[in-house]
């Protein structure tokens, strides 16, 4: 899991420099399914102390992250959905070339998942994590960053389309402790990134 975070940090970084969205989407997918389901392997978090203070265990942690993103996900999508959480053996990892550069992108594996149809929304690895930004001269005030990348993809089950697929990154900054508050904005500026550019965006 270490190893893969790592594998999308460096794409996340090496497309950071550059404008625009950070996703490909099929052309010609001009109209929005009547529903979708998202389909999310666990959440990861590299600052396991923060889950333990914020959320007391790293199953509240995960039952609140899929409960979150379900919520947030009707705000940024007008499109019905539900969300799944699924193990990672039911993802592939495919890589795929994003502006120029591979980066690694989930696929479905269908023969794994039972009662799964109509398009997907797959979400793997979701990636938290924590870093202290530096502060020339002293005085930091929100030098404290939780970091959140994911990589996704929408696909079309019945005949296995690829639809869309992308990375995502954000971060909230804080002074002092992190709060749960901190938790929820990044999940809920990544519901929007999930949908940026598709015809299930809001």
């Amino acid at each position: 899991m270490k190893r893969l975070f790592f594998s999308l940090l460096t794409g996340v970084l090496l497309l950071a420099g550059c404008s625009g969205p950070h996703v490909s989407v099929d052309p010609e997918w001009k109209e929005a399914p009547a529903r979708f389901t998202v389909l999310s392997t666990m959440p990861y978090a590299s600052n396991e102390d923060d889950v333990l203070d914020d959320f007391g265990s790293q199953d509240d942690f995960r039952q609140w992250f899929a409960g979150y993103l379900d919520t947030v996900l009707a705000i940024s999508s007008p499109v019905s959905h539900s969300v799944k959480i699924i193990d990672d053996g039911a993802v592939e990892i495919v890589p795929m070339k994003l502006r120029d550069v591979l980066v690694k992108i989930p696929l479905p594996v269908v023969a794994k998942l039972e009662g799964v149809d109509g398009v997907v929304l797959v979400v793997h690895p979701v990636m938290f994590s924590r870093y202290i930004s530096p502060c020339p001269g002293g005085g930091c005030l929100n030098n404290k960053h939780l970091n959140l990348h994911v990589a996704y993809s929408v696909v079309s089950v019945a005949d296995g389309r690829i639809l869309a697929y992308g990375i995502a990154a954000t971060d909230d900054s804080y002074s002092f402790a992190m709060t749960r508050g901190n938790w929820e904005k990044v999940v809920e500026r990544i519901s929007w990134k999930l949908v940026e550019g598709t015809p299930l965006k809001n």
